[in-house]
């Protein structure tokens, strides 16, 4: 008698791809490239047109700049070859052959010197934080520095509030209308360890499916928290002048962002602020009689 084999289920958890549950969940292109080219417009008086994304990743942020004018170029740096291939195989390669000539993807770090051609250089998602002491973060924003244009801006988005620093883990539904065979499914934001002495922490991003199955770990950081004192000091310090907070006055979770700048924040267990400085002109230099 023979036995007909059972055909294990395919999860969901198989189907899913981590890069793109990645830019689902966290990141969001269509709001916070409008609002920094916006920033920055009102900020120089003049419009955005060259950008550099650090910690790139899969450089959607980078790519939806490209597409919003044609005479916008960007530049994305990242580390993990991968993670661009990734990126230049679903994002990259949607754009028009023009606006792939617009963007340039850097297998490198971004702490090696880079031509001083950049506008406005974004650090989101608070990827920095991987510099985890104060000689390695100042070494950062002094490279930035140099790498921006006189009058040019560094952004970047910071995290804390006493949640920040209690272990937990926080779930989130993610809407997906794509047909991806997988529909809507759980975020999980796990704050995993946290040291009151160095600082330093360890957060993982966790995902879970309607059918039960789960991809845990699929990523993993380890951080300093840095405070926002800590790190306007430093990036006064590398030479940023009109170092400066914007804060969300938004009046609740369901309402839209109301970023506004701030000398002080409101006392809130969970926050996310932008801190930007600016690289100032050169001195001119007089000539003697």
């Amino acid at each position: 008698m023979t036995h007909r084999r059972k055909r294990g289920r395919v999860r969901m958890a198989d189907l899913a791809d981590v890069h793109a549950l990645y830019e689902k969940s966290v990141q969001s292109p269509d709001h916070d490239v409008p609002f920094l080219a916006s920033y920055f417009r009102r900020y120089t008086g003049r419009p955005l047109r060259r950008l550099r994304e650090d910690f790139c990743g899969t450089a959607v942020f980078a790519a939806c700049f490209v597409k919003r004018h044609p005479d916008n170029r960007a530049v994305g740096i990242d580390l993990d070859e991968a993670t661009l291939a990734w990126g230049r195989a679903q994002n990259v390669s949607r754009l028009t052959a023009g606006q792939r000539r617009r963007l340039t993807l850097v297998h490198g770090n971004v702490l090696d010197p880079r031509p001083a051609n950049a506008e406005l250089i974004v650090a989101m998602n608070f990827s920095y934080m991987v510099f985890r002491t104060r000689r390695l973060l100042l070494r950062y924003f002094r490279r930035a520095r140099a790498s921006l244009r006189p009058g040019g801006l560094l952004a970047l988005d910071i995290w804390g509030g006493s949640e920040s620093q209690v272990p937990q883990e926080e779930a989130r539904e993610i809407e997906n209308p794509d047909d991806d065979g997988i529909g809507d499914f759980i975020f999980i934001w796990d704050q995993d360890v946290f040291d009151p002495v160095t600082y330093f922490c360890t957060t993982r991003i966790h995902f879970r499916f309607r059918d039960g199955s789960r991809i845990r770990n699929a990523f993993v950081y380890e951080w300093r928290l840095w405070t926002i004192a800590e790190v306007m000091e430093l990036m006064k310090e590398a030479g940023f002048r009109d170092v400066h907070c914007l804060w969300d006055y938004a009046d609740s979770d369901d309402e839209p962002e109301v970023w506004r700048r701030a000398d002080k924040g409101d006392t809130d267990p969970a926050w996310i602020a932008y801190l930007v400085g600016v690289n100032p002109p050169a001195p001119s230099r007089r000539r003697g009689r």
